[in-house]
């Protein structure tokens, strides 16, 4: 146990190089630890049930519908309604688990997906998902979301459902409406989305590795929504979850559930727009079309003679764009080069609008591979082994792609450049999949049993319907960028590996210059800091947020963010402790600054202290191997029983031993593992 307390301080840049002296007799006990839950009778998923469940009692909606058609009708337009086997773009993928790793596996997916076919044993056992059961064909439905008494942050389907019998309100009498509105509020705002909008993979499915594929909740708390304004000098408005998802419209007098004529939208629009295409709904599709456009943003940077870069930048989302399960998004970019005759000299990313097999554009989405390194485009759970480059947009984060182009002598100049950001549920080999696998004998059941239950027609080989979220068009005669390009630009190059940070210092000095007020100028200011931080300046990032500190006449906690992050990379540990202790002070949401200060205090042999910092961050983010190693980390060195059994929690939750040689197996043998792993990706028009 020692010797793993001395290589987690060694990878926090620990100058110990001896071993200390044996442990003493004398343990002492009591310390506060947090270990990940494991599941229990519903594994590998984490729901837990008081009370015995019915499948048809939670699969029931019409008797909700009575006193609220409504909200009954905006749920049978939602993805919520359709999370179960009568969605094909589930069936699916559920269906290849169960038949890989078994049906009991498939409860991994069940307990958020299908807890009408969960509580009554229908996922465990190995005989057919019955395809007319209207459990089958229910998903995420009222009395689930209405009876939930708590949540967990761990995922997994991480809630307490209280399966006890609802009272049926008498509508002439006000005391029982009044305990039936007791028994069915929600209990816990935002915190309800928590236990199934984050999700991993791991060995109690029987895979060998643990893998995050959706954290929306842990992007949201850490992003300028919850206010918490770690990351830059950036302002907006405080969001949730119910905010962006569920936000008011208008009902009708029906519409028992309604205050002042408006009642929590139940559609849940997101970005599923194949899921309402493939069933007809034409409003529920232009509702999802109108929340994607201008998520994000799309802009044209002149880099060098013969090169751009096209920077997109997450304006809107408050958690990553594109969202959901991270390797199953198809957002791509188009770039079309044209002379000044309008003639089109190369392009990128036209033809993935139609070809499956397209490795040419920039997607953004996470690449998952095999254990030979092989890119799974098929949502392939059993095989997944380890994520190897990740291209979605944090909240508010920009990313940059390089285009390099070689215009012929015989071009009219000046050049000019259109870039598009669209947007599509699906890659077309998921919906092809899905389209073999709905044409089967038990998919054309499910098909025709979504008509008897549900009375819907769903097609799920229709074309998807795409989305354009932004365009632009730069002509590239030498006109200087607006300070907002230039920031963002800036802010985008500054992930680029150290050797590369003066292409961000380029940028952003262009940016500091073209600020037009104090505010501009302390946000590039910032910006600058971080890149000063990565190259060992700390006396600069030190001396930058100081003027923007004058400049806002304010301090927000990215600049002490920025001061830790200054210090720690040059391990002076005593001086980075103060500005992470305050970060977690005014962003306690935010997993990342308590992960920073454990590793500070660990590093600082404060173990105390860093075991609370670890707790504190692991009630955020149960698995987070950062914030495991930290606390497996002081445990040992206070000598803690528990601390054995925190050492292997980390080694459960950590990134697989594999991932580096995974990473170059697949650059090898994928064009995309090779250009997508670097942070700025570099493309050639054709």
């Amino acid at each position: 146990m020692r010797a793993f307390a001395l290589l987690a301080l060694a990878a926090c840049g620990s100058q110990a190089h001896e071993s200390p002296p044996p442990a003493p007799a004398a343990v002492v006990v009591a310390h506060e630890a947090r270990l990940p839950r494991a599941p229990g009778a519903m594994s590998p998923s984490l729901v837990a049930i008081t009370g015995k469940a019915s499948g048809d009692q939670l699969a029931d909606v019409d008797s909700c519908s009575t006193c609220h058609p409504d909200v009954a009708a905006q749920w049978n337009a939602s993805a919520h309604s359709f999370a179960s086997f009568g969605n094909p773009i589930y069936r699916y993928v559920v269906e290849r688990v169960r038949n890989e790793l078994g049906a009991p596996a498939s409860r991994h997916c069940g307990g958020c997906h299908d807890m009408p076919l969960m509580v009554d044993g229908l996922m465990t056992n190995n005989q057919p998902i019955p395809s007319a059961d209207l459990r089958a064909h229910s998903g995420v439905t009222c009395r689930l979301c209405h009876g939930i008494q708590s949540t967990t942050n761990d995922g997994n389907g991480s809630y307490t459902l209280s399966a006890a019998p609802l009272d049926a309100p008498d509508l002439k009498d006000s005391a029982s409406i009044a305990r039936h509105r007791q028994q069915v509020a929600p209990k816990l705002g935002a915190e309800l989305c928590v236990g199934c909008h984050r999700g991993f993979l791991s060995p109690d499915m029987g895979l060998p590795a643990h893998l995050s594929g959706i954290d929306e909740p842990g992007l949201w708390r850490a992003s300028a929504y919850t206010g918490n304004g770690m990351a830059r000098v950036d302002k907006v408005d405080k969001k949730t979850c119910i905010d962006c998802h569920m936000a008011r419209e208008d009902a009708s007098h029906d519409e028992l559930g309604a205050k002042s004529g408006r009642v929590a939208s139940h559609r849940f629009v997101g970005g599923h727009t194949w899921m309402a295409s493939m069933r007809g709904d034409a409003e529920q599709l232009r509702r999802t079309q109108a929340n994607l456009e201008g998520a994000a943003s799309i802009a044209i940077e002149p880099w060098a003679p013969n090169a751009v870069d096209v920077v997109v930048r997450n304006l809107l989302v408050g958690h990553r764009f594109p969202g959901g399960v991270l390797d199953m998004q198809d957002t791509w970019i188009e770039v079309e080069l044209f002379d000044a005759r309008g003639r089109r000299l190369a392009s990128s990313g036209l033809a993935h609008e139609t070809n499956a097999a397209d490795t040419e554009a920039h997607v953004l989405r996470t690449l998952v591979v095999d254990a030979s390194g092989r890119v799974l485009d098929e949502h392939e759970m059993a095989h997944m082994r380890a994520q190897v480059a990740t291209q979605t947009l944090a909240p508010r984060e920009a990313q940059a792609i390089r285009y390099e182009f070689t215009p012929p002598k015989s071009a009219a100049l000046p050049l000019r450049v259109t870039a598009r950001l669209r947007h599509r549920s699906r890659p077309l080999a998921s919906q092809l999949a899905a389209c073999a696998a709905a044409h089967t004998l038990a998919g054309s059941q499910f098909l025709s049993g979504a008509r008897g239950a549900r009375d819907v027609t769903l097609d799920p080989c229709k074309p998807q319907p795409i989305t354009l979220v932004a365009s632009t068009t730069r002509v590239l005669d030498g006109t200087p960028s607006p300070w907002s390009q230039q920031y963002e630009h800036g802010m985008a190059l500054a992930s680029v590996i150290v050797t590369r940070q003066d292409e961000a210092r380029r940028t952003l000095e262009a940016a500091l210059a073209a600020a037009p007020d104090d505010r501009a100028r302390a946000m590039t200011e910032v910006q600058l800091g971080w890149v000063d931080a990565k190259q060992g300046r700390a006396d600069s990032a030190l001396a930058r947020v100081e003027r923007a500190r004058t400049l806002l006449g304010a301090s927000p906690p990215v600049l002490d963010a920025l001061l830790a992050d200054a210090y720690l990379r040059l391990n002076r540990y005593a001086d980075a402790r103060e500005p992470a202790r305050r970060c977690t002070a005014s962003a306690p949401q935010n997993t990342a600054a308590w992960s920073v200060y454990a590793r500070i205090l660990v590093a600082l042999g404060d173990h105390e202290a860093a075991l609370a910092a670890a707790t504190k961050g692991l009630e955020l983010a149960p698995r987070d191997p950062d914030l495991l190693r930290s606390q497996a980390t002081a445990l040992a060195a206070l000598h803690d029983p528990r601390a054995t059994e925190a050492e292997a929690a980390f080694t459960r939750f950590r990134a697989p031993d594999t991932w580096a040689t995974l990473r170059i197996s697949c650059a090898k043998q994928d064009a995309r593992c090779a250009r997508e792993r670097n942070p700025v990706p570099t493309l050639t028009l054709r």
